[in-house]
């Protein structure tokens, strides 16, 4: 055989070997990458209120003596000074965290409310979705029903259906119905958005929320679960004003929170709320597992960084109820009942007035869920907690 064609052969041999070795090379880098692309983060935001004079109808204000001092003297100041720049920050974050920002997720009372009639509630609605209009995010809201979304002012549900829920369904490209559904992040990260059910805008029960959240939990192929609720799910305060708490709406099925419970910590779905305007952190036993709760409050009241006020590391349960006894006394016995009971299963928790926002960061190859709270404006971290541990604690 000549020469040429046995170096010809082994020639080819080589040139074959190093194809696939590179070819090996290239899979392996794509598939890193594709493993990296699952390391995503979201912000998120609590309550807003966004609010202007003009959108009110000032001699129904002074009918509701509960919302009347807030909007005199807080929201409409709060929205004009702080609201905007607290977005550029937002939308400059999205920018700068790593991973990266792939949504911002607003947990309801995006908007104050108490219009007072039909034609101010749209226009209050409209006002708001032009200003996140305005900011440009790169990213979408991810957006939640709060009852002051919804409340029972004239013309406010309408309101949210005619103006919000479009601007919703135009950011998440698919129908968000009457506000319940789901929003996948990545391929291993989903949220599962309820209705909000404190108010009775749609007087839907409850078990509808729980059928939601059996059926759509099961389904879900997602590693990390989120469930974003305006209401929390544990009590943190003296005033009880959790979801299924069986006090504004009384529970017809006295299992069913329990059910609810033990199927958020079988499916370890990490829970966001807002509702309370308190940076809360928490985990709580269930029989299925623990559960994870944070809370979050964004309406800042200055541009400077705020120090935390009334910090507490112990669930008081009970405890509350005494120490504010005049605090809708008719309800007092049964709100008591259900802290004491609480208070058995909390594994730990915080609790501070301190408005901000979070970033909420998931570490695929770890496994692990970050949350980094912020504080006010602040660029760098108040405080970082580890979710994952929490939940196995």
């Amino acid at each position: 055989m000549p020469m040429w064609i046995k170096h010809h052969g082994a020639l080819s041999i080589l040139l074959n070997y190093y194809m696939l070795r590179n070819n090996i090379c290239f899979l392996l880098i794509l598939f890193s990458l594709s493993a990296q692309a699952q390391d995503v983060s979201f912000i998120a935001l609590g309550d807003m209120h966004y609010d202007r004079l003009d959108d009110h109808d000032l001699d129904y204000v002074m009918t509701r003596p509960q919302d009347f001092e807030q909007i005199f003297k807080e929201y409409p100041q709060y929205t004009a000074f702080y609201m905007p720049k607290f977005l550029q920050l937002i939308k400059k974050q999205t920018g700068a965290i790593m991973p990266a920002v792939k949504a911002v997720v607003q947990l309801g009372d995006l908007v104050e409310g108490v219009a007072g009639n039909d034609a101010l509630a749209r226009q209050m609605n409209r006002g708001v979705v032009d200003l996140l209009h305005s900011v440009k995010l790169p990213v979408p809201w991810v957006l939640v029903k709060g009852n002051h979304d919804v409340s029972n002012s004239p013309g406010q549900p309408e309101a949210w259906e005619e103006v919000i829920r479009p601007f919703m369904e135009g950011q998440v490209g698919k129908s968000v119905n009457h506000g319940m559904y789901t929003y996948k992040l990545s391929n291993n990260t989903e949220f599962f958005v309820l209705d909000q059910f404190f108010s009775t805008d749609r007087n839907v029960p409850e078990t509808e929320m729980v059928a939601f959240l059996e059926k759509e939990l099961k389904a879900s192929t997602a590693r990390y679960k989120f469930v974003l609720t305006h209401q929390p799910v544990i009590p943190v305060t003296q005033r009880c004003w959790h979801v299924l708490a069986g006090i504004r709406r009384p529970l017809e099925d006295t299992t069913l929170r329990t059910r609810f419970l033990n199927l958020l910590a079988k499916h370890k779905a990490i829970v966001l709320a807002a509702h309370l305007h308190e940076y809360s952190v928490l985990s709580r036993a269930t029989p299925s597992g623990n559960i994870v709760q944070v809370m979050i409050n964004s309406v800042n009241r200055g541009l400077e960084p705020p120090q935390p006020k009334d910090r507490m590391t112990e669930y008081g349960g009970d405890k509350w109820v005494e120490e504010k006894p005049d605090w809708q006394p008719a309800t007092k016995e049964v709100r008591t009942r259900i802290l004491a009971e609480e208070k058995k299963h909390i594994l730990q928790f915080s609790r501070a007035d301190l408005p901000g926002y979070a970033v909420i960061s998931m570490d695929d190859a770890k496994g692990v869920v970050m949350l980094n709270y912020y504080n006010g404006f602040a660029e760098k971290p108040f405080e970082t907690i580890n979710l994952t541990e929490l939940q196995q604690k």
